[in-house]
């Protein structure tokens, strides 16, 4: 090999761990400083939740397996109960799993502040008043002046309408003309199983964001509840509780970010100093093959959100993901970082006492 290919294969390690040590350090930058203010709204901290749940690849039923589907979740927090009686207060019908969410948010806001009896009860009246909000609003097919207000065409139809045309397109893509799709290929159906895919998501996440807008409103009501002293005193617990999902899925959650982070920034420091460099090269392979798995460019599946250009078969994970195998080949860790010292050490020394044997 000669000097100017093994310069020009030292850079692309180098290249490759600064993306992985890049990327990997901005999501951990986010996850320890929690969610934050930014002059264009909330900056949460980083989640995979979104891009494996998305996943229409041949891993894609896996993932949505471990971490929950997000269709089944969404139609979980929008469907309330059935009204048993006239009778039946409003909050009695929120979602049950919306109601374990919203109530495990409320306990976990009074532990924060320290709030007392008096204080816990305004909290869960403030909890009432929210659930009956938006049970009203799940179940009310009149216009109302929220609806007036909304930004969008699709905001400003009732909820119930909203969530009656969401099960509608999921019914269409659970079609068993759209499933054969996944295994031989495009056909006529391709550009409309396109369409129906993003119309799902769009649905969904236009109800989940209105559905925030009433956590916002808890929040808000949990806030005013906790006295000037009790903020103070919790400045320094860290960040206030924020809603999230019930603990088993969460924790399922937490621990494929916190890999995925971690990750990241191990693999690309591992790159970029040449330690344990063939070894990295295949983990960081791995991965890249596996967020391909979840969502490839295939021309029969919905193009992945966010996408840039375009790609048939083959994007810039598979790229990398090749990249990576090429130098897997190479010693270039023993080029230029400190597997060249891991190598003296561990058979420099061999050699010497051979040498001096003979």
């Amino acid at each position: 090999m000669n000097k100017l290919t093994a310069f020009f294969l030292l850079l692309l390690r180098l290249a490759i761990g600064w993306h992985f040590a890049a990327e990997g350090y901005h999501k951990l930058k986010g996850y320890w400083e929690g969610p934050t203010e930014t002059v264009v709204g909330k900056s949460k901290p980083f989640s995979s939740a979104g891009y494996f749940r998305e996943g229409t690849g041949p891993l894609a039923k896996y993932i949505r397996k471990e971490i929950g589907d997000p269709d089944e979740e969404a139609l979980a927090l929008l469907t309330p109960k059935a009204a048993e009686s006239p009778n039946l207060p409003l909050h009695a019908r929120t979602p049950p799993l919306l109601a374990q969410e919203w109530g495990d948010y409320v306990r976990r806001f009074g532990d924060y502040y320290g709030f007392n009896e008096e204080q816990r009860k305004k909290a869960e009246e403030a909890l009432v008043k929210v659930e009956d909000s938006v049970v009203r609003w799940l179940t009310s097919k009149e216009v109302t002046d929220k609806n007036y207000k909304a930004t969008t065409q699709e905001g400003r139809l009732p909820a119930p309408v909203r969530v009656d045309e969401y099960k509608q397109k999921l019914q269409e893509l659970s079609e068993p003309k759209y499933s054969h799709l996944l295994s031989i290929g495009p056909d006529a159906e391709a550009t409309r199983l396109h369409n129906v895919k993003a119309e799902v998501v769009r649905l969904r996440v236009g109800l989940l964001n209105d559905l925030d807008e009433y956590t916002q409103a808890l929040r808000k009501e949990l806030e005013a509840i906790a006295t000037p002293e009790q903020k103070k005193a919790a400045e320094g617990k860290g960040h206030p509780p924020q809603p999230q999902p019930p603990a088993e899925a969460n924790e399922k959650q937490k621990w494929i970010d916190l890999a995925t982070m971690y990750g990241l920034t191990a693999l690309g420091m591992c790159l970029i100093v040449g330690l344990f460099t063939r070894l990295a090269c295949l983990l960081a392979a791995g991965f890249l093959l596996m967020t391909y798995l979840c969502m490839p460019p295939f021309p029969w599946l919905p193009a992945p959100p966010n996408n840039e250009g375009y790609y048939l078969f083959v994007n810039k994970n598979v790229i990398e993901m090749l990249a990576l195998l090429a130098l897997a080949t190479t010693a270039s860790g023993r080029w230029l970082g400190l597997d060249a010292l891991l190598h003296w050490m561990l058979f420099g020394s061999r050699r010497r006492s051979a040498a001096s044997e003979t």
